[in-house]
């Protein structure tokens, strides 16, 4: 079947305009993820640049070959720009640069020569593909199926281009293959025809994941101290003791000494200070994962650990909180914790958890600022 490179041109560009306004709706739609902006605008832009030359549509002068490149390569810097906003990173306006101004500064040399403007501008385009993913692989905030596909797509595109830079000195003797140094063929049409819109999805594709991730760690992630909260405390100590098969587990629960006073005498803002800063003893002496706020004060830790080694744990933690909240944020505080123990082997994370309130219970009664193991259980 011959197809028509016109009628493949024209489709290829209608199509790559609507699926960036697509992006773009989906922008306004959770205006959070500003790389479905960038990636929107870069999709918008593309007919401005192909279809000013590639496709015949205006007669070729030297202005229009500048703009209709300089278009392109903006188009491909807007690319990266994206996959470094959906990393959370800065410097967005930049880096769409680079490529501009380079293909700016060697027109006035390469104006009547076509091969040295394809491999300029093929060069460029590789560059910035090749970048973003790197981007999307080094710097990732999650781990996102998507994106993996979207690195191997970047990938592929970066190969096409590589293909096009080498091929303008050295054609391969196979047709379908040698067409790509032209302006447009049939065969670039029905490769760009196909790879736009999967393309777009995949972009769709990662910022629905990275929103859903997003929701998903906050349902589960206390806003103030950054550490898991009670829900993600119940999950991941029920997975644990499925998993133990009947093994001991030991929950340590952990009661900050005094707070409501400590409150009522410095403030919220040195109380909410205090709780940041006992998360982050946890998280630098307990296994991620296993820890959390449970609420209020109050923290607790379910670990796969015998008992004695789970005493000396709590102390550990203990010890580091005292030193480290002996002056906050200028006050004298004197911050302490106390902790109750418990292990137990079969039992429900409920059950575990009420043992070691009972002996926190008892850690308060002795004094505070002490560890507490509870006899019950193992």
């Amino acid at each position: 079947m011959k197809l028509d490179p016109a009628t493949l041109g024209f489709a290829f560009l209608t199509l790559t305009g609507v699926l960036g306004l697509l992006l773009l709706f989906s922008w306004l739609l959770n205006r959070n993820v500003k790389a479905l902006a960038l990636w929107g605008t870069a999709f918008c832009l593309v007919p401005f640049g192909m279809g000013l030359v590639s496709l015949g549509l205006v007669p070729v002068s030297p202005s229009v070959l500048y703009v209709s490149n300089a278009v392109m390569t903006l188009v491909y810097g807007i690319l990266y720009a994206g996959c470094r906003a959906f990393n959370g990173r800065s410097r967005l306006f930049l880096v769409t640069l680079p490529g501009l101004i380079v293909w700016t500064a060697l027109f006035p040399l390469i104006q009547d020569r076509f091969e040295m403007r394809l491999l300029v501008v093929s060069l460029i385009c590789e560059f910035y593909t090749l970048l973003s993913a790197w981007e999307l692989w080094r710097h990732a905030r999650q781990v996102l199926v998507s994106q993996r596909v979207a690195i191997a797509l970047l990938l592929l595109l970066t190969v096409f281009h590589a293909f096009r830079s080498i091929l303008v000195f050295a054609t391969t003797g196979i047709g379908w293959i040698d067409v790509l140094v032209m302006r447009w063929s049939a065969n670039m049409g029905m490769f760009l025809v196909l790879f736009t819109p999967v393309a777009a999805f995949v972009f769709l594709s990662m910022a629905k994941e990275q929103v859903e991730e997003e929701h998903k760690r906050a349902a589960l992630v206390d806003p103030l101290t950054g550490i898991p909260n009670r829900r993600a405390v119940f999950r991941n100590a029920t997975d644990l003791l499925r998993r133990l098969e009947g093994k001991a587990a030991t929950c340590l629960l952990f009661d900050l000494d005094n707070f409501k006073k400590v409150n009522d005498s410095y403030g919220h803002e040195v109380g909410d200070h205090i709780l940041t800063l006992f998360g982050r003893i946890l998280a630098t002496h307990l296994p991620k994962g296993s820890f959390g706020r449970m609420g209020g004060e109050e923290f607790a830790a379910i670990l796969p650990i015998p008992r004695q080694k789970a005493e000396a744990l709590a102390e550990e933690v203990r010890r580091a909180f005292a030193g480290a909240a002996q002056t906050v944020l200028g006050h004298r505080v004197s911050a302490t914790v106390s902790v109750g123990c418990a292990t137990a082997r079969n039992v429900t994370v409920n059950r575990l958890i009420r043992d070691a309130d009972l002996a926190l219970y008892q850690a308060k009664a002795s004094g505070r600022n002490v560890v507490a193991i509870s006899q019950a259980g193992e």
